[in-house]
């Protein structure tokens, strides 16, 4: 029992070591900026696919360049497998119906639909939690969950905050989100380069003859 609560533990810490270049909140913030310009334009819909399909081998580009050669590779148990889950499925049957709820209710004069469509936003923001869940599980970072905490509020708030469509609630309420994703993701990579600077032969050479 003690081998295997100190494997998960090393498990989280390589998890922690591997993932503080902040890439992993870039790219939500990017898939929710994506998905906000989705929703003004239907042929944002290239965008969103790029990044499903490429995100994978554009994040081990991006790492390639900033990341291993500052820590190296480590290679985590099950990195390339999708997470899976009751908790993914309960992502999937509160967001999707939500942003459809918001595209039709311009559409179709229904009060059921608009009442759906003006309380997404709150949908999405509790929808993020799971993701944030499982970053706390792989991590072992319970900070994590204040961003989960933090969309549930602002959805709180974009329900009760006035727009002139519901689209125009919803597209602003993923433009935030996404934009506190991808600042936090940027915050975290600036901080990672300075940590891990690059020295050169050089510099290793002085600072060894130190």
């Amino acid at each position: 029992m003690n081998e295997r609560i100190d494997l998960v533990k090393l498990e989280q810490a390589t998890f922690r070591i591997a993932n503080q270049d902040g890439l992993t909140e870039i790219w939500m913030g990017l898939m929710i900026l994506a998905i906000a310009l989705l929703m003004i334009q239907t042929a944002f819909v290239a965008t969103v696919a790029f990044l499903i399909l490429f995100r994978a081998a554009l994040n081990e580009r991006v790492k390639e360049r900033f990341t291993y050669p500052r820590i190296g590779r480590v290679k985590l148990r099950d990195e390339d497998e999708m997470p899976s889950g009751y908790g993914w499925l309960v992502v999937v049957v509160m967001m999707i119906p939500a942003l459809a709820s918001v595209v039709f209710s311009t559409r179709i004069e229904n009060d059921l639909l608009f009442l759906i469509a003006r309380w997404a936003p709150l949908l999405i923001g509790v929808g993020l939690i799971q993701p944030t869940a499982y970053l706390v599980e792989r991590s072992g970072m319970r900070s994590y969950y204040v961003i989960g905490a933090a969309t549930t509020f602002l959805g709180a708030l974009f329900v009760l905050l006035e727009f002139p469509t519901p689209i125009d609630r919803m597209v602003i309420f993923l433009a935030v989100v996404g934009g506190l994703f991808l600042l936090a993701g940027l915050t975290g990579l600036v901080r990672f380069v300075r940590k891990y600077p690059i020295l050169d032969l050089e510099e290793v050479g002085n600072e060894q003859g130190r």
